[in-house]
Formats: structure tokens, C-alpha cells, sequence
């Protein structure tokens, strides 16, 4: 086992902080990323970075082509402390083939830290940390501000929500059945000096203790059988995200729904993205109070962000609104929006709708 593959220990966990403050010194900021790339959205990068690739010509963008685009960079293009080049190295985080390093994985500027998944050009395999879509930041933008005492997040992959909102519960537990996913997200975690996040091997309804935040971002449904074949993906948002990843087994709606309810504590609120053919069928038949904002247009099968608190008064209210340029995500101001049923926002049921 290689040290990308180990879990990190304390003093490991210590080194990586190290290197993850001096990579964010040395340029690897969402602010510097937004300059170099035109975006600092990661859902974006892929086609952004596949449609015109930014150069490595300053050693300030050098940083960003190696860990962010996957670039073959040259030694001397770093403007590297001394020193980092060969700890990430040590920590199979980066090689060396002669005066060119490559990395072994993306490292990704992250709101305050930093995310770590596969390679935009990453073999695609059963255990691919995918790189983030858009679902990942609409579940993060639509959780609520406030602090909690622990937050639960299932099918965590990199563990994006989590990395993008740290200040959100005391102490933060991911869970994946993806064990190459776990070691990233204990990786993204101890390179951005979040020791209140850790990560562990587990079904989503696996024994994980009670939370006051719930949270998943929830695969697309098994379409059965004899449903019709997709094409095969070929753009670099596809390879980025498989279809290996995208389709969740046959039975993990029916395990999902019941572990939520019994992980949330009371008081507490759950937070799902997923497919509307899966989200609004078990909410609808729930108890508590449901908001459901689903945000693709009619013609075309539907996703949708709910917020379900299962002790709350029973109440459903379910809204479909228009991503815009300015609010390309499902935010905490829908859910506010569907439970004042404002004028023109769509339709809202009532109490035991």
C-alpha cells in the first residue's frame, strides 16, 4: 500500500496541513483558480479547461495546470517553498520523471480548503472519485447557516459539501462504500486543516449515530430493466463523470429513505439532491414537513433539492424554479421562498398535502 492509499495519521494529518497551507501560499486559491480559468466553479472546470486550456507560463499558474488541469509541469515553473515539492511527493500526491512532475490525483481549491478527486483524465473504474457536478453544488448551497453539534453526510465521495461549508457542525462524518473515495475526502480533510471532518467506510444505512444534519447527495435511480440504452459519453464532462457513478444500485433508494429518518436527530433536518422520480414518490408518502424545489425545465427528466424535517408539522410545499447566470443553484433562499408560498413561485401544498 502506497501512502495515496493509507490513511493519513496524526502526524501525517499534520504534514498534509502543512502542505496544504503552503499550497494555497503558493497560488492554489479559488481566487487565483477564477483568474487562471475563467471560473473557480468546479462543476465547470472540465469544459472550461477542454475548451481553452490555460497555460503554464507563470510560475503562479504552474500550480494550478499541474494539480487542477493534470499538466506535465516543469520543476523550475513551480514558485514552490522549499521543500514542498518533494513532500507531496512523499505523500504520493505528485511524481517525478526526470525535470517534469504530473500529479497522481486532482487537487482542486475548494471554498476555504482544498478538494481532492481523480484526474479529469482518470481511468474510468468502479472505485473513480468522480469530479464534482453541478448536484454537488446545489446540495452544498442549499444546506442552512447555523451551527450544529454533528453533521452526517452519506455517499460523502470527496467530500464536497463538507469541505465547502466546514463551520456548519462541530464535528462532521462522511460515509462512502467507495474506499478510494474515503482516503480522498481523509486527504481533502487534512490538507485543508479540518480535523472536525472524518471520513469512513460504510452503506448509507449502515449503523452511523444520530445527527442534527443529515445530508446526500443521491445517485440517479437503476432504470430496470429494458430500459433503453444511453448513448456512450464522450465529452469531458462525461469521462469527468461516468456512467459507472451516475446510476445508484437497485436497492439504495429503498435503504436510503429509512436511514435518513433514522440517523436525523430531533429538532433536525435532512437535506437530499437527487432525481425527482425518486425524491418526490417517498417524500410525498413521508411524515413532517417536506420542501421539494426541483430546478430542470418539464420536458426532461427532473432533479430537485428537498429539505425534510421528519418531526416538524406535516406540511409538503413543492416548487419548480429556473437556474439563472446569477443563481445557478438551488439555495437556501428556494426553500424560505416555498415555505412563505410567495406569488409566482409555483404551486404549494398545504398542511397534509
Amino acid at each position: 500500500m502506497n501512502r495515496l492509499d493509507a490513511e493519513p495519521d496524526l502526524t501525517s494529518q499534520r504534514e498534509l496541513a502543512a502542505i496544504g497551507a503552503q499550497l494555497r501560499a503558493t497560488g492554489l486559491t479559488p481566487r487565483a483558480l477564477a483568474a487562471w480559468a475563467g471560473t473557480a466553479r468546479i462543476s465547470a472546470l472540465p469544459a472550461q479547461l477542454d475548451a481553452a486550456p490555460p497555460a503554464a507560463a507563470t510560475p503562479a499558474a504552474a500550480i494550478l495546470a499541474l494539480l487542477v488541469a493534470g499538466a506535465e509541469v516543469a520543476c523550475e515553473r513551480l514558485r514552490a517553498p522549499p521543500g514542498l515539492i518533494d513532500a507531496l511527493i512523499s505523500h504520493a500526491l505528485v511524481e517525478r520523471d526526470g525535470d517534469r512532475l504530473r500529479a497522481r490525483v486532482a487537487i482542486v481549491p475548494h471554498g476555504p480548503g482544498l478538494l481532492v478527486c481523480g484526474r479529469l483524465d482518470a481511468a474510468i473504474e468502479r472505485d473513480l472519485v468522480c469530479w464534482p457536478d453541478d448536484s454537488s453544488h446545489h446540495l452544498a448551497a442549499a444546506i442552512p447557516p447555523g451551527r450544529r453539534a454533528r453533521w452526517l453526510d452519506l455517499g460523502c465521495g470527496s467530500a464536497f459539501a463538507p469541505l465547502a461549508r466546514p463551520e456548519l457542525a462541530r464535528q462532521i462524518a462522511g460515509v462512502d462504500i467507495n474506499p478510494r473515495a474515503v482516503r480522498h475526502a481523509r486527504l481533502g480533510a487534512a490538507l485543508s486543516g479540518i480535523s472536525h471532518l472524518v471520513a469512513a467506510l460504510g452503506d448509507v444505512a449502515g449503523p452511523h449515530g444520530g445527527a442534527d444534519l443529515v445530508t446526500c447527495n443521491a445517485p440517479m435511480p437503476d432504470p430496470g430493466p429494458g430500459a433503453r440504452a444511453e448513448p456512450p459519453h464522450t465529452g469531458v464532462v462525461e469521462r469527468a463523470l461516468p456512467e459507472v457513478w451516475r446510476r445508484a444500485d437497485p436497492g439504495f433508494f429503498v435503504r436510503l429513505w429509512p436511514a435518513l429518518a433514522r440517523a436525523v436527530l430531533p429538532g433536525g433536518l435532512i437535506v437530499v439532491h437527487g432525481a425527482c422520480s425518486a425524491v418526490l414518490p417517498a417524500l410525498t408518502a413521508a411524515a413532517g414537513e417536506r420542501v421539494v424545489v426541483s430546478y430542470t425545465p418539464d420536458d426532461v427528466p427532473g432533479f430537485a433539492v428537498a429539505w425534510w424535517r421528519p418531526d416538524a408539522p406535516t406540511r409538503l410545499a413543492t416548487v419548480r424554479r429556473a437556474l439563472t447566470p446569477g443563481r445557478p443553484h438551488v439555495d437556501t433562499g428556494d426553500r424560505d421562498a416555498a415555505l412563505g408560498d410567495p406569488p409566482g413561485c409555483g404551486s404549494v401544498g398545504g398542511a397534509g398535502a
